[in-house]
């Protein structure tokens, strides 16, 4: 990169982006967030809704070298899934094309985009995506954008991050859930916990996307951000009811099964840190006990 790096992040008033310009700031870097909702000091930006001039007209003025999309929808209706994880991922690129296309593009997507893998085994990059679900459906149909537009010589990467957990961490997350369920009522309801998930703290994954954004060399098109280790998410939640100091009962309701998907995810990152020297600093029971810890 230049060096006079100017950074704009879209999405910057949810989980991840929030924690990005935090380090962002942090770090002394130049960066412009933007957000759905007007919330200070992001800028307002729905990108789903945004008409094109007045996108341009944000990129055109800011002139940013750097561009990370951490726009996106979780749960909802199929069609609020394609509106925010699809139709806006169309618009930002063809906006950077037109504005910024010498701008690096950091897609923010997901390990749901891969599906599940046999049992003990790990995802690498190359692995096959067969995503689960509107929302797996979706992040790939996004990120299959950003990696046309790679093909077709821009600057980009598309981050397959997993399941991610920490501080502040929404109720759409699996440790945000059980840390509401155990402050408001001491009954955890959030479908089958046999399921193993590869955990990473989000101060970790920020870390990953400011060693993306600022590489100075072009970098593969997709890169895994995880541990490269699956917890059981039985035990993750275990280890919430220990932090409490408060008994708790799990109800497991089986038709909420596909809210956290496949039976087993690992990722493989080899790649990120042969890349970038990038690897996980926190551990899972630092980050859950932050996570419990902010929660208060």
């Amino acid at each position: 990169m230049t060096g006079t790096e100017r950074v704009m992040v879209f999405g910057a008033g949810g989980f991840l982006g929030a924690r990005i310009c935090a380090l962002l700031a942090d770090r002394g870097i130049e960066y412009r967030g933007l957000s759905r909702t007007r919330s200070e000091p992001y800028r307002r930006c729905d990108l789903a809704a945004v008409h094109p001039y007045a996108l341009d007209t944000q990129i055109g003025m800011y002139k940013p070298t750097v561009i990370v999309n951490a726009v996106g929808a979780t749960v909802g209706e199929p069609s609020d899934l394609v509106r925010a994880n699809v139709i806006a991922v169309e618009g930002l690129l063809a906006s950077v094309r037109s504005q910024a296309d010498h701008a690096r593009f950091v897609q923010l997507g997901s390990a749901a985009e891969y599906g599940g893998a046999p049992h003990g085994t790990s995802l690498s990059e190359e692995s096959a995506p067969r995503p689960a679900g509107p929302y797996g459906i979706t992040k790939l149909a996004g990120s299959e954008l950003v990696l046309r537009a790679q093909r077709a010589g821009a600057d980009a990467v598309v981050l397959r991050i997993f399941d991610v957990i920490g501080p502040a961490a929404p109720a759409s997350t699996l440790t945000g859930r059980v840390i509401r369920d155990l402050r408001s009522r001491q009954l955890i309801e959030v479908g089958s916990l046999d399921v193993w998930r590869d955990f990473v703290d989000v101060r970790d994954v920020a870390e990953a996307v400011l060693a993306v954004a600022l590489a100075d060399r072009k970098l593969p098109p997709v890169l895994n951000v995880g541990t490269g280790r699956a917890t059981l998410a039985r035990d993750v939640a275990g280890q919430l009811f220990e932090l409490s100091g408060q008994p708790a009962t799990i109800v497991d309701d089986t038709g909420q099964e596909t809210a956290l998907g496949a039976p087993w995810q690992q990722a493989d990152t080899t790649r990120i840190g042969d890349e970038l020297g990038w690897s996980p600093k926190i551990s899972l029971d630092q980050s859950l006990a932050d996570s419990w810890a902010e929660s208060d």
